[in-house]
């Protein structure tokens, strides 16, 4: 029965469910309190709401803001999940190759390792989804754009 125990405790561990966070854990994030970063030479803005910076270990969640006309350039997350959830605005996205038109209401899935790009369409004046990846890492690619606001501290 140990043995048992401890198989499961590990298992849960290399999952992140169990692990330790090397900051403390906010239970709560508000978007005021987020950073948020211009992206998309300006034309967008991503505010990282849950991630390791919050103790979120497993996954992390934000939201991203683009304008019409805005492309995102095909690429892979090779050890993330992405789930995107449409808020507002409509984009054609290219998943492994298969077109896809998306629009409010809609939610997304990328398995990890799979070719993936978007275009907002042109007459949509502002496209708004809710950003997860399961296996965090990628969203901090977005700090290399231009702080629209700093983080509040905790």
């Amino acid at each position: 029965m140990r043995r048992v125990s401890l198989f499961t405790v590990l298992l849960l561990a290399s999952a992140g469910c169990v692990r330790a966070p090397t900051v403390p854990v906010r239970h709560v994030v508000g978007t005021e309190e987020a950073p948020t970063f211009r992206i998309a030479k300006g034309r967008g803005s991503a505010t990282l709401l849950l991630n390791e910076d919050t103790g979120a270990r497993a996954a992390s969640l934000g939201v991203l803001e683009l304008q019409g006309g805005v492309a995102i350039p095909e690429h892979i997350h090779a050890d993330s999940v992405e789930i995107l959830y449409v808020e507002e605005g409509g984009a054609e996205m290219t998943v492994e190759g298969q077109a896809l038109s998306v629009g409010p209401g809609d939610a997304i899935y990328i398995p990890a390792g799979q070719r993936h790009s978007a275009r907002v369409t042109e007459d949509t004046p502002r496209f708004r989804a809710v950003q997860v990846y399961v296996g965090p890492g990628p969203e901090q690619r977005f700090r290399q754009g231009e702080p629209v606001k700093p983080p509040a501290s905790p």
